[in-house]
């Protein structure tokens, strides 16, 4: 039996009730292209999430008779420390430099690192980084640069960003203990890739 002209005229009213609903759930105010959906991490002051968040790592720098270096750099599962790196050089790749020597104990940042206060996201480390800022021993008054700051000078808490603006990666390392007897610090780290970042005269 056929339908009525009543049935009929209440299954297109619901056929084209929903047709309406399903356009107007993507079209909205929202000034987005369809599928897009913004991550509360993806703002303009915070930047992406984290590649890596918040990982530990220990660092050795007890004085010896003679000055060597441990170094931190990062592969893809996370840092990776070289305690006493004898291949160690001012050329070598590295992100983190423990420099152990008789006399004192230094830190030295990578890529221009800068110490930093405060809740600091991947722009703010950019920011930091490539502008100027810093003071106090082993930072260098004009630049920021943490470069052989002493190590007697670091207390839990203190952060430092890094910057390598030739493979966009952003780091910021957080000391979470210092002991000054053994001269051993311990960190965590926090890395970003800026897939959108574009150096200047590229």
């Amino acid at each position: 039996m056929l339908p009525s002209l009543p049935q009929r005229l209440l299954a297109g009213g619901v056929l084209g009730l929903l047709l309406v609903t399903a356009c107007s759930s993507s079209d909205g105010d929202d000034d987005r292209l369809p599928g897009q959906h913004p991550s509360p991490q993806e703002t303009k002051s915070s930047g992406p999430e984290p590649r890596l968040q918040e990982v530990k790592f220990t660092v050795e720098g007890t004085p010896e008779k003679e000055c060597y270096h441990s170094v931190v750099g990062f592969d893809d599962k996370g840092p990776v420390v070289r305690n006493h790196d004898d291949d160690w050089s001012p050329m070598s790749h590295h992100d983190l430099d423990i420099h152990s020597c008789p006399d004192r104990v230094t830190l030295t940042i990578a890529w221009g690192g800068r110490k930093v206060t405060g809740k600091v996201g991947m722009r703010a480390c950019e920011r930091a980084v490539t502008g100027e800022n810093g003071n106090g021993p082993g930072v260098d008054g004009v630049a920021g640069v943490v470069n052989e700051m002493p190590l007697s000078s670091l207390r839990p808490g203190d952060q430092f960003c890094e910057f390598n603006e030739m493979s966009s990666t952003v780091h910021l390392f957080r000391l979470q203990s210092v002991n000054r007897s053994t001269s051993e610090t311990t960190w965590t780290a926090t890395e970003w890739f800026d897939l959108g970042y574009t150096a200047p005269n590229s």
